[in-house]
């Protein structure tokens, strides 16, 4: 008589545990995706700050208002307080807020 497969053999099991695993494998590549491209993001806008920066006349050129704008922003991100050996998500928007108050800087240029 011959016997039926054995389901137990490399059953593809369809049990919900297995489905939660596959799900959180699938976030965890996500966060991943996620993490690189908001990174990217924001240090591609720290770059154009950086380099509107560059474009800035020498600092004898520079008017009143741009000079007191200068400062006012190197005030502004000498103070931050992080502590990104926690990582904390309350840092990342400290940073992403940071480099958005920056955006006037690239704007102008």
């Amino acid at each position: 008589m011959k016997k039926g497969k054995q389901r137990d053999e490399k059953k593809h099991e369809t049990s919900p545990v297995r489905h939660l695993q596959l799900e959180l494998q699938k976030l965890r590549r996500e966060l991943r995706t996620t993490a690189r491209v908001y990174t990217r993001r924001l240090e591609h806008e720290l770059i154009a700050a950086t380099d509107a920066l560059g474009r800035y006349a020498p600092a004898e050129k520079l008017t009143r208002e741009q000079l007191y704008r200068v400062r006012d922003f190197a005030i502004m991100v000498r103070q931050r307080r992080l502590r990104p050996e926690k990582g904390r998500r309350k840092d990342l928007r400290r940073i992403d807020s940071l480099i958005s108050d920056l955006r006037p800087l690239i704007d102008d240029q």
